[in-house]
């Protein structure tokens, strides 16, 4: 019998970051999972003109940006 490896994120969570994308206006035309060192999952969803413009592009990097801050304002400080 031939085993699954484990995964890394569920079904359901690349269909709620597909709804989500939908919530917000955007028609998703492809979908790109980043699995982190530290085990989290990224979903990155791309619309059906994202390598039609370079606007997008300048829109990922700005996302990551705040996605970064974010990360780092929720980092647990350090006791001791």
């Amino acid at each position: 019998m031939a085993r699954r490896g484990t995964n890394a994120f569920k079904r359901n969570d690349a269909i709620r970051a597909l709804q989500s994308a939908r919530d917000g206006g955007l028609e998703p035309a492809m979908m790109e999972v980043i699995l982190g060192p530290d085990g989290t999952t990224t979903f990155r969803v791309y619309g059906d003109r994202a390598a039609d413009t370079t606007s997008e592009v300048v829109s990922t990097k700005e996302w990551d940006a705040e996605i970064a801050k974010l990360k780092a304002k929720a980092a647990p400080k350090p006791t001791g």
